[in-house]
């Protein structure tokens, strides 16, 4: 036993040495040995435990910390890899083996139980566990029958993921699933990690069900698409629990979490997936994922793809926030990893050092970067520290002027550096532009009606806005067209994903300021089906706490809305509008002469054109050759100068939105008022 304790010593110091020698093959983080961080490695952070005492399972206090290297001999500032950790514990488990030879059977099953019974026991011999946080996501995966697809449906389910999920949700490297899923390929190089494999692999085939039609589903792959989201979502759940992913310090099973929390989304408006965002962002912070300098040694294939991963969970956590409009938890400036390269799947190479030059135009990586950076600013938008809330600072001229720069200055780079490349003839072009569209408008309209109270109620004036009302209808006639037309359909999944209550909200806040006009007739057309819609997707759904006060400002809107109706009723002079109004084949509102309708609050532009008060047989959706981009131009000019307008409307709208956000902001998770 002594030779054979003497040579497991001299191998694990061999294994010590050759990390100082050998220091870039090693790049996250360690076990907890003991407790303890091990010698020259300085702890970072801390995992929060979760626990789920359901079915019997018990709680565990074990955890896992992640460490950085502060050893001055390795000259490094960074993660030691997985690999080492693993093989380092696999040494010590066989000190242990060797040590505990000699024992008797019942010292060894004395051991075993103490083991069990505390998992975090120093220097004892712990049984294998499949699962140490003891965390699973949902109570019922156990009673659904596992899943395992054919090896026809799982090509067919990846041809899928590729088509309708890859190309708006990049986190993976295509060639490298085809030859995973489709060629048999025993590895996939853009996910380190064997145990989150199987987790990975069901959450493709998840995403790519809810991506698709019930009548796709059956055509397809030969099922209900409801029994196949219940069958993979469970066996997902099941799989991510047995890789141990709140633990887990391995990129495919935080990969296959990120793509289950994209596309659980879709169908799932309830707190936990909001509340497992946030875990999968400790996670990845866990693993070093948002600092740069954490993968500054690795191949640029895999600084790459831990870049795709970091930003894509930054997007999570950003809609995961905008959902019940609180703070998300990755802040402005809180982390230093690059956004992802513009560039195509085909130009990385897997195991090349050279970083990879950037392209000029529409690649594999454009629609991702526009809403990582449109999301990164509107974070920027948003965040208010508590202590702040209530403080004049939209009242401060500089700043107010600086917001509206910053804003400016970012559609300005986004059209240069990624929309003027788009071909609108090409279903995919045509819907990234769309959605840049909506997102830009959507920054603008938090610029305009900030989601925190942050105005000083002495503050004698409100910024006022170039057509507030304008741009929350047109937000919501494009999300209307993502929803209808047929060349989005590969993508729409996504917009079932974030519901545009922002958007919606305002609309319906100016329709109790504004009653009359051609814009509100235009308004009140799209409103009633988008409300509708939403009350169904809503973040916890149409009881939740977010829905109570926009029900409230709608019943407001209504009520107004009859008020002037009924006396136009009265003398006849609805339908004598109703039949002056002029709407297009396409759905595109003009005035008769092929003007578009772009009007500012207040002005002349407002009465050029009007939409039917009615939406019977009214078709929203244009064909993509006939759908044009948004017209920035006069918004941005009106942005940009000091216009006149209607004061006393503009201060009227001001508190019209500021007692909405205090109506939400003033309930707690229950719905009571504070």
């Amino acid at each position: 036993m002594d030779v054979e304790l003497l040579k497991r010593i001299t191998k694990l110091e061999g294994l010590v040495q050759s990390v100082e020698g050998n220091p870039d093959e090693h790049d996250t983080e360690p076990p907890r040995i003991n407790g303890t961080p091990p010698v020259g490695v300085k702890e970072f952070s801390t995992r929060t435990v979760i626990s789920n005492d359901h079915n019997g399972l018990k709680r565990s206090s074990n955890g896992i910390t992640g460490y950085r290297s502060q050893n001055p001999g390795l000259g490094l500032n960074r993660y030691l890899g997985t690999s080492f950790w693993a093989t380092l514990g696999q040494g010590i488990n066989g000190l242990k083996d060797v040590i505990n030879a000699s024992s008797d059977e019942e010292d060894e099953d004395r051991d075993l139980q103490i083991a069990a019974s505390s998992p975090s026991s120093p220097g004892r011999k712990r049984p294998q566990q499949v699962n140490d946080s003891g965390f699973v996501i949902s109570p019922m995966i156990s009673v659904v029958s596992p899943c395992n697809p054919t090896p026809h449906q799982l090509y067919t389910f990846c041809e899928i993921y590729l088509t309708n999920v890859d190309p708006v949700f990049k986190i993976l490297h295509a060639p490298s699933l085809r030859k995973y899923l489709q060629e048999g390929m025993a590895e996939l190089d853009c996910s380190p990690g064997p145990r989150g494999l199987e987790a990975l692999k069901l959450a493709i085939c998840y995403a790519a069900t809810v991506s698709m039609t019930d009548g796709e589903c059956r055509h397809r792959i030969g099922e209900d698409r409801v029994v196949l989201m219940a069958k993979y979502r469970a066996g997902v759940e099941r799989s991510l629990a047995e890789a141990d992913f709140v633990n887990t310090v391995e990129m495919s099973t935080l990969q296959a979490l990120t793509i289950f929390l994209a596309s659980v989304r879709v169908n799932d408006t309830r707190r936990l997936m909001w509340t497992l965002t946030s875990l999968a962002v400790r996670i990845a912070q866990a693993m070093g994922l948002h600092l740069e300098s954490s993968s500054s040694l690795l191949r640029s294939f895999g600084r790459e793809m831990r870049r795709r991963l970091w930003w894509q969970i930054c997007l999570l956590d950003s809609h995961a926030a905008e959902d019940r409009a609180t703070n998300p938890v990755i802040y402005a400036d809180s982390f230093s990893t690059r956004l992802p390269l513009q560039i195509n799947d085909e130009d990385l190479v897997v195991d090349s050092y050279e970083e990879v030059e950037e392209r000029n135009g529409f690649t594999d990586m454009t629609f991702s970067l526009i809403c990582y950076e449109i999301t990164d600013t509107i974070r920027q938008l948003n965040y208010v520290p508590v202590r702040e809330l209530g403080q004049p600072q939209i009242g401060s001229h500089g700043n107010w002027t600086q917001r509206i720069d910053a804003v400016i200055n970012l559609q300005r780079r986004i059209e240069e550096r990624h929309l003027r490349h788009l071909n609108l003839a090409r279903p995919f072009h045509w819907a990234t532009r769309i959605v840049a569209d909506i997102i830009i408008a959507i920054m603008w309209l938090i610029v305009y009606r900030p989601l925190q109270q942050r105005v000083d109620d002495n503050f004698p004036s409100r910024p006022a806005d170039p057509g507030i009302l304008s741009l929350s209808v047109e937000v919501l006639e494009r999300v209307h067209q993502l929803n209808t037309e047929p060349a989005a359909s590969p993508y729409r999944w996504l917009s079932y994903t974030y519901v545009q209550w922002h958007a919606l909200a305002v609309t319906i806040a100016e329709l109790c300021v504004k009653t009359e006009g051609s814009l509100v007739e235009r308004a009140w057309v799209i409103l009633m089906p988008v409300f509708e819609k939403a009350s169904q997707h809503v973040a916890d759904s149409d009881q939740g706490m977010l829905w109570r006060p926009i029900k409230k400002l709608m019943n407001k809107a209504q009520r107004l809305r009859k008020e002037y109706l009924d006396p136009l009723s009265a003398r006849g002079d609805l339908l004598s509008r109703a039949a002056a109004c002029n709407v297009s084949d396409q759905g595109n509102y003009s005035n008769g002469n092929g003007d578009r309708m772009f009007g500012m609050i207040g002005s002349a532009e407002e009465t050029r054109g009007c939409a039917a008060p009615s939406v019977r047989g009214l078709h929203l959706a244009p064909s993509t050759s006939n759908s044009a981009p948004f017209d920035w131009d006069p918004w941005l000019a009106a942005a940009s100068t000091s216009l006149e307008y209607d004061e006393e409307m503009n201060q009227e709208a001001w508190t019209n939105w500021e007692d909405f956000v205090i109506e939400f902001q003033g309930q707690d998770e229950s719905g009571i008022y504070g």
